[in-house]
């Protein structure tokens, strides 16, 4: 991973958060972007995986270990593409209706922030059903997400799944610096979607919070970028006026 296609210019102030296993990205260009269009793209969690018990520890220990993990995975596949899931390879196309493939990545995601709200890291390997994050994984997750928002300012942030928005009402009534209240806005192929705007009690400070699908499932992109394109029309729009779509630059 090449650390120059993210800054680090946050991690001192990052290194004070408690609960915080893995390194937000930041893009280089990031910090200069106007207030009102700084998006942070909310994943789940990060996973390991292993044949044997032995196979399992040591991929569990080195990614906790790595700090700059999230980063490595944003670079590796988000920027420059050497692999992908379905769950990440479907971000452009939700927000900017294009592939991958037909995007500027590394300015997109120069301009960008992304991690995931869960820090504990989940076992995929199981048998049976993969390991999900439970209940008091949202809820630490929510408190080290306040902290990253109060860091690094951003105007939207897109959850790319709407597990965590249950309980976010559940934390935010133990908080006094912060306010906000998930709704439910509109149904689609059976999943609800939600928003809420996170305000940082004393100061001017806000954030637009919007979930989708979990990004991974069945999902249609396009019916999900229309919703987008309605409720969250500023996002998308500024997001459509940078032209990160290379046949459009």
């Amino acid at each position: 991973m090449n650390l120059n296609e993210a800054t680090t210019q946050y991690d001192s102030a990052f290194a004070s958060i408690s609960g915080l296993t893995w390194l937000p990205w930041v893009g280089q260009n990031y910090s200069t972007r106007p207030s009102h269009k700084r998006l942070l793209v909310v994943g789940e969690s990060h996973y390991f995986i292993g044949k044997t018990s032995e196979e399992r520890l040591a991929n569990r220990e080195g990614r906790v270990k790595y700090l700059n993990y999230t980063r490595a995975v944003v670079s590796e596949s988000l920027v420059n593409y050497e692999w992908t899931t379905k769950t990440l390879d479907t971000i452009p196309k939700l927000l900017i209706r294009s592939q991958t493939s037909e995007i500027d990545r590394p300015r997109m995601w120069g301009d960008s922030a992304y991690y995931n709200l869960v820090q504990r890291i989940m076992d995929y390997s199981q048998e049976g059903q993969p390991e999900r994050p439970a209940w008091n994984d949202y809820l630490a997750g929510w408190q080290v997400f306040a902290d990253v928002v109060k860091i690094i300012q951003p105007s939207h942030c897109l959850f790319i799944g709407v597990s965590a928005a249950n309980s976010f009402n559940h934390w935010i009534a133990t908080q006094s610096a912060f306010c906000g209240n998930i709704t439910c806005t509109q149904k689609i192929g059976g999943t609800w979607a939600r928003a809420a705007k996170l305000e940082n009690v004393g100061t001017n400070l806000s954030s637009e919070l919007a979930f989708v699908k979990h990004l991974g499932l069945p999902f249609s992109w396009a019916k999900w970028n229309e919703y987008l394109q309605g409720q969250h029309s500023n996002l998308i729009s500024w997001l459509q006026n940078e032209r990160y779509n290379i046949h459009n630059s």
